[in-house]
């Protein structure tokens, strides 16, 4: 029996022998000690980080982590302001872009109407075309006295229009019977639309 307790003894190596002769032993020490400050009312934190502090290269490590943390603050800090600035400028775009909308659809709505008003002039220009078409036709099978008749008492504007549309020999059929003032009136008028739209 003696025997297998030598064995035993001699099978423990340094490393275990450290382990059971000091580190156990200390960290039960530290343990009381701690337990028994904390029961008088000590605070171990605050000495623990005094003690921290203390230690040179863990001094050292805590500064050169702490102005990381501070480096970290000021980057995220001018990132977020980046950030808002890019925020406000994008709604300040989106807002930009939905007035440009909105005059564009204002704009194609006045061109909506603009193109219906002139659908409605061309189609009313285009019924006047053919009622004077109609009148014209009418006026050339008349007989010149009886047209020259008529169109000495019109007004001149319509008079004219009519007269513009004849061929050249009714018209001058037609101006043969007419006073010569109201002929001479009529034709200077002819030759002046004539100047004014070759």
């Amino acid at each position: 029996m003696e025997n297998s307790w030598e064995e035993k003894k001699k099978s423990f190596n340094f490393f275990q022998r450290f382990l059971m002769i000091i580190v156990i032993p200390t960290t039960f020490a530290l343990i009381v000690v701690v337990l028994l400050l904390i029961a008088s009312g000590a605070d171990v934190a605050e000495k623990g980080k005094e003690v921290l502090n203390a230690i040179p290269f863990l001094n050292e490590e805590k500064r050169t982590t702490d102005k990381l943390l501070e480096n970290n603050k000021n980057t995220i800090s001018s990132l977020q302001t980046k950030l808002k600035e890019r925020d406000d400028l994008i709604k300040t775009l989106e807002t930009q872009l939905e007035n440009s909308e909105n005059r564009v659809q204002s704009a194609n709505s006045d061109k909506e109407k603009l193109q219906s008003e002139l659908n409605s002039l061309q189609s009313a220009q285009a019924e006047t075309k053919k009622a004077l078409a109609e009148i014209v036709k009418t006026y050339d099978t008349m007989s010149p006295k009886n047209a020259a008749a008529i169109l000495s008492e019109m007004s001149e504007n319509e008079a004219l229009k009519i007269l513009a549309e004849l061929k050249p020999a009714k018209l001058a059929s037609i101006l043969e019977k007419m006073e010569p003032a109201v002929a001479s009136k009529y034709t200077e008028l002819l030759s002046d639309k004539a100047t004014v739209n070759p």
